[in-house]
């Protein structure tokens, strides 16, 4: 595990150095729990996920199941942010299916209350980073929703330009919106 940045005197939440990274491998035991707690707190907060209805223990349990085969298998990476037990913010990236899986994509999620603090950039560029070497991909890519400004910013600062947009794609409180596909540049 590997602590965060200083804090620097423009951050304003508590401090952040008792932040730790961890991967997820093989050997893992997750704790379901802080899993099961981290993205309902994130449905709580409405943010722009693909997942919108609460999960079950069980759900998650099989969820962090398949993700520790695709991580054994080499299909995917895992890597999370956490403050003591709480799982404060994840990131993961995938290879594609069949004809595509010399692509690998990219999510990311931080809790409300750690935003903006230089931890999501961090996580990124942790991934992609790790992506690269272990998933070795041609190319890396994610999407993103467009009322999601401060993701959009996020994703272009650390190299990634958009190469397609799929309008009122998803929808979020019964509104449509468009999606973004975004590509990392080399």
């Amino acid at each position: 595990m590997t602590k965060i940045r200083a804090i620097r005197k423009t951050d304003s939440a508590k401090a952040l150095k008792s932040i730790r990274f961890q991967n997820l491998t093989r050997f893992s035991r997750p704790r379901v729990k802080a899993f099961l707690d981290f993205i309902c707190e994130l449905i709580d907060e409405n943010v722009y996920i693909q997942i919108n209805k609460k999960p079950t223990l069980k759900w998650e349990k099989a969820w962090l199941k398949d993700l520790k085969k695709k991580i054994k298998d080499g299909e995917a990476v895992w890597l999370g942010a956490w403050e003591g037990k709480k799982l404060i913010a994840s990131t993961q990236a995938r290879r594609g299916l069949w004809n595509e899986r010399d692509n690998a994509s990219i999510g990311l999620s931080v809790l409300k209350s750690y935003r903006r603090k230089g931890l999501g950039e961090k996580l990124m560029r942790m991934i992609i980073r790790i992506a690269k070497k272990r998933l070795n991909p041609k190319n890396i890519y994610l999407s993103v929703a467009t009322p999601n400004l401060p993701a959009l910013s996020l994703y272009r600062k650390v190299g990634f330009k958009k190469f397609a947009r799929f309008p009122n794609w998803a929808k979020k409180n019964n509104k449509y919106f468009d999606v973004l596909y975004m590509l990392l540049k080399k």
